[in-house]
Order: structure tokens, then sequence, then C-alpha cells
């Protein structure tokens, strides 16, 4: 899986990211952490591991017209964080709020398995 990733991004091979935890050390709870995966196995930084995760996603659902991107025109689907994942994409596990098509979710919340989170963590 991961040689098919370096050559897919080696020769500009459009790839999406996903949620289903395909990925070892990966929670359905935490794409941080396939992104962070996506970074050390290839060359891509965070802004192009995010672009992936939102606009390539978008683009190969066909749904790019409406989300994706910040655009006029587009759902307003968002998601605040009190720290730049630019800076560490680590940052993506505290969200503060989030926008599903212009709804906002001022205290979002997610489930977490503390023994699994812990055992992650141990290895990131």
């Amino acid at each position: 899986m991961l040689k098919g990733l370096r050559q897919a991004v080696e020769h500009h091979i459009k790839i999406g990211v996903g949620t289903d935890a395909a990925m070892s050390y990966v929670t359905h709870y935490d794409i941080w952490r396939e992104l962070d995966h996506f970074m050390r196995q290839t060359k891509l930084n965070a802004s192009q591991v995010i672009e992936r995760v939102t606009k390539s996603n978008a683009e190969i659902l066909g749904i790019d017209h409406l989300t994706g991107s910040i655009d006029i025109g587009k759902q307003a689907d968002l998601i605040v964080m009190e720290q730049n994942p630019l800076d560490n994409i680590k940052a993506l596990s505290d969200v503060a709020m989030v926008m599903v098509k212009g709804n906002l979710i001022q205290t979002p919340s997610v489930t977490r398995i503390r023994e699994v989170d812990e055992l992650l963590d141990s290895v990131w």
C-alpha cells in the first residue's frame, strides 16, 4: 500500500484520503494519523495532504462543485481548531467547531478509545 502511495504521488496520480482506517495505526476518528503517515512516506507537506483530504476527495467523488474548497456558492463545510495544522498536523485531533452545510456544531465530540489512543501515541 505504501509503495503504491509513493508511486501515485511521484507520478502525479490524483489520490484521495479517507477515514476508513485502512492504514495501520489509524483510527476512524483521528485522520491526522493517516495524514501524518502520508507525509512520512512521501515528500508531501501538511498543505498538500490537507488538499488531498478536501479538494481532491471532492473532485474524485464528483462533488467539487459543492464542497472541497472555500468558494462562492459552495457549501460551508469547515472545521475550526485552536492550532494551525500546517504547523503540526496533529492539530487536526483537537477540533473546536465544525460547520456542515452552513450548520454550526459548536461543541463537537467523539467517543475515543483511550487504550487505543495511548498505544497509537506510543508509536507516533
